[in-house]
């Protein structure tokens, strides 16, 4: 069995961009089979698509989910006799097809031989129609039920019915790293899976603020984290916490409690831009959606923003509640993510929804926060690995 892998966006980039960016799908793609036990899975590249051989066509749905592809095809390999090619096809049919549906033959023929796709088309059709005379098919070319391909190469054909879509995007970590500040909740992990699916690797980052939250938080931000791990292509991925209890100590002493949100948030920031150096990564990944609470308003994220001198990229800010809880439902994180643990106890009852930056930073010098968070950054460790 042979599974082909096709991309989108990689064939648009120049030769060397091109060459570079599917070295590092073939390779993430034998990885993350890997890291999902198929140890004898490898890869090699030629007319446009990858080929991973040494896996069952039931590991397709292991390959589907790695960034950058876009479809999968689990197939049979033949050799490029005429016969053998009509003669999976026939079985290909056999495998697949039910009593009564129709279905179309999609050959596609490169390279030198005594046929083309037309001869296939033709033949392969009428030899469907005599092998499976008893199940009432018949050829629909418009809407067919199953298609049947074959890809005809210059020494081989592969025989496929089932096209699997992929996630699309780039590569892993071919755009450079990002911190990825992740909470457990149901917004964050979408965030991070949307910038992994844009080529970055991420840093997962969880902001430990026992005892203002419960045992329960940080076990399902633990939970979310494991789940996300699987779409990683690397042998192991691991989770960063930073104690943040004693900065969120500091921040319930302030004068003005409705800046508290805007505060903390500041903060976390400020923890994720110290993490960053250490590996140079280059942004900082957040969750946040316009208007979702009240520290994500526009007033208040400009304030967020000029707390440190990294970009911060937010992927949601533009999506519904409801858009960004559909793809949860599609990465498999909303079931984890939705239920519900001892949030944060220092929330105010009137959370600010505007803010200025000269009141905010004469707050934070009151309370010594940049120190805080420096000693903060200094603690962080590793909680969870997968």
């Amino acid at each position: 069995m042979t599974i082909l892998v096709s991309y989108s966006e990689i064939a648009l980039k120049s030769r060397y961009v091109r060459n570079h960016l599917e070295r590092s799908l073939a390779q993430d793609i034998v990885n993350l089979l890997r890291r999902h036990g198929y140890e004898n899975a490898k890869s090699h590249r030629r007319y446009g698509r990858i080929f991973i051989e040494g896996v069952p066509n039931e590991a397709a749905d292991i390959v589907r989910k790695v960034f950058g592809v876009a479809n999968v095809m689990p197939s049979t390999k033949v050799d490029t006799g005429y016969e053998a090619v009509l003669d999976e096809i026939v079985n290909e049919a056999k495998r697949e097809m039910k009593e009564g549906e129709g279905f179309a033959v999609r050959p596609k023929v490169v390279g030198e031989h005594d046929f083309d796709s037309r001869d296939l088309s033709y033949e392969g059709g009428s030899r469907v129609m005599a092998a499976l005379k008893n199940r009432n098919i018949h050829v629909d070319l418009t809407k067919p039920d199953i298609t049947l391909y074959a890809e005809v190469r210059d020494k081989e054909a592969f025989i496929y019915s089932q096209i699997v879509k992929g996630v699309l995007g780039l590569p892993y970590n071919t755009q450079g790293q990002a911190v990825g500040l992740v909470s457990g909740g149901i917004d964050s992990p979408v965030a991070v899976w949307m910038l992994m699916k844009r080529g970055v690797g991420v840093l997962p980052l969880f902001m430990d603020q026992r005892p203002f939250v419960g045992d329960s938080y940080v076990e399902r931000a633990i939970t979310a984290f494991k789940h996300m791990a699987n779409y990683v292509p690397r042998s192991s991925y691991k989770l960063y916490a930073a104690p943040m209890g004693d900065v969120m100590q500091r921040i319930t002493e302030t004068e003005e409690p409705r800046f508290t949100c805007v505060m903390c948030k500041r903060s976390m920031y400020r923890i994720a831009e110290e993490f960053a150096k250490r590996y140079e990564a280059l942004a900082v990944i957040t969750g946040e959606s316009m208007g979702q609470v009240a520290s994500q308003t526009l007033s208040n994220m400009y304030v967020l923003s000029s707390s440190i001198q990294l970009p911060i990229l937010r992927p949601l800010v533009g999506l519904d509640k409801i858009e960004i809880e559909d793809i949860a439902r599609v990465i498999g994180t909303y079931n984890l993510t939705a239920k519900s643990t001892e949030g944060c106890k220092v929330v105010p009852e009137g959370p600010a929804t505007r803010s200025r930056i000269e009141i905010i930073e004469e707050l934070e010098t009151d309370l010594d926060l940049v120190a805080l968070c420096k000693e903060a950054a200094a603690g962080i460790s590793v909680i969870a690995e997968a």
